[in-house]
């Protein structure tokens, strides 16, 4: 069995366990939550190293494939408690009507 350190199963936005992870072309992997936020819906870049991803995008949703299924079953298997945690957080918010702000992660993209 492989064990991702936790450090690598961080996503580089919302600094929380990688959740559902998108691989983007360039290799770096953000939350599917993360990358609607900032990617999808802000600037089609890579919010790390600001590769255009927008057609990649279009392809990985139009064949609902964004999220790395590899990536997300290490992550699940690594970190099951953390995993558990964040997918009841996500599962509230979506229930509250999405209580997150836009503006953070715009900003977390940024830095």
């Amino acid at each position: 069995i492989i064990i991702i350190k936790e450090a690598e199963a961080r996503c580089p936005v919302c600094s929380e366990i990688l959740l559902e992870p998108v691989t983007m072309p360039c290799g770096h992997s953000v939350c599917l939550h993360c990358f609607q936020r900032t990617v999808k819906l802000i600037s089609l870049c890579c919010p790390l190293c600001r590769l255009r991803v927008s057609s990649w995008a279009r392809q990985q949703s139009r064949e609902k494939s964004l999220v790395n299924t590899e990536l997300w079953e290490l992550v699940r298997l690594s970190h099951p408690e953390r995993c558990r945690r964040r997918l009841e957080q996500r599962d509230r918010e979506i229930a509250d009507g999405g209580s997150e702000d836009l503006t953070y992660y715009i900003i977390r993209s940024l830095k």
